[in-house]
């Protein structure tokens, strides 16, 4: 984090990319600030999200060292986020869309102070360039009191919840990434949302460890297919990478795990656009920075990131339609074609995937 108000650090950057929302491109700045722990963290005592490494940095960024064990909030006062926010957004400079994200849930009290919550909303509600406010929320914390909360004070400013719900494959969601996610209550959930005017974003995440890539693939295709029949309002891919000081980096180190082919994120792209879905494919970067992220070979990585990002930036699949390399014949024995067949995933047809 490159910013700080008396020692505690905070981040904002800006990005021009797609909405599927607003179905075309939209400057987003996102705030990232340290808030008080990820309450489903601090209740299962880390034993959650292997891909997550925000949590313990937050912890540490406030708390300092010889704290691993401590699972109580560690939140700041309002008046500190209230400066980290106001700093974020003193040059005035426009945009559409504000994230503001805090490695967990937004509206628990004990996550971000609820002054500050109402203080977002306020502010935001005062600038007419913002069409668009996103907070992240784990699915028990999107509550109606929350949500008309939100909704009251931004008046017409959209509201948009993301939810870290990364798989329809419940040996995926709960046992392999650790969501402890139940299928039923999140459905209720998008329809309170739905019901509410409030706009639905949701992860899916694309190779769990234990997934071979063919597995990943098929997976992650049901998942979109599902979630695209839910009417969700935008799909983000979220893409393996390893984050330091986590399960997924002795495991990559081990040689036990290989962030996914760039192919398959191709692969996907080329699906959402043959079926319509509001797909959005998320960045590769992340705090703190990832040890090892996406990729094929060093001979094409430069040039299919460079068409991933372009994707990111206009929607636009020309380019990406015609992509090749030789590694592309290594994926490819990766991937048995007759079981990844992007041409069935628009159908009600969710079978899990197989991995025994």
């Amino acid at each position: 984090m490159t910013h700080s108000i008396k020692g505690y650090p905070f981040d904002y950057t800006d990005k021009q990319k797609y909405s599927p929302v607003y179905q075309h491109s939209i400057n987003q700045r996102t705030l990232i600030i340290p808030g008080g722990g990820c309450v489903y963290y601090r209740a299962n005592k880390g034993d959650v999200c292997p891909f997550c490494a925000f949590p313990p940095f937050s912890r540490y960024v406030i708390k300092g060292d010889n704290h691993e064990d401590y699972f109580d909030s560690w939140a700041l006062t309002g008046d500190f986020y209230k400066s980290m926010f106001n700093q974020a957004l003193s040059d005035r400079k426009p945009f559409d869309k504000l994230a503001v994200f805090n490695g967990g849930s937004f509206f628990p009290n004990s996550e971000l102070p609820n002054e500050f919550q109402e203080y977002v909303y306020r502010e935001v509600a005062k600038r007419s360039d913002i069409k668009q406010l996103m907070v992240e929320a784990y699915p028990t914390f999107i509550s109606q009191k929350k949500l008309i909360q939100a909704k009251e004070i931004l008046s017409s400013t959209d509201l948009m919840v993301g939810i870290g719900f990364e798989s329809l494959d419940e040996r995926v969601r709960n046992q392999y990434l650790k969501k402890r996610i139940d299928l039923k209550q999140f459905e209720e959930k998008i329809k309170l949302m739905q019901r509410l005017g409030v706009q639905v974003f949701i992860y899916a995440f694309l190779k769990a460890p234990q997934l071979t890539e063919a597995q990943a693939l098929r997976e992650t295709l049901n998942t979109l297919a599902y979630l695209n029949n839910l009417g969700v309002d935008e799909i983000a891919l979220s893409c393996a990478f390893v984050p330091p000081g986590t399960n997924l980096e002795t495991q990559f180190n081990a040689g036990q795990f290989r962030p996914p082919w760039l192919w398959s994120i191709i692969e996907i792209i080329k699906a959402a656009k043959e079926n319509s879905w509001p797909l959005s494919v998320g960045g590769f970067e992340d705090t703190p920075p990832p040890v090892a992220t996406p990729n094929n070979c060093p001979s094409c990585d430069e040039h299919i990131l460079q068409q991933i990002e372009n994707h990111r930036l206009t929607n636009n699949t020309q380019q990406i339609s015609s992509l090749t390399c030789q590694c592309k014949e290594q994926w490819q024995t990766q991937v048995d074609n007759s079981e990844v067949s992007i041409k069935t995933h628009n159908k009600v047809d969710y079978e899990l995937i197989q991995t025994s």
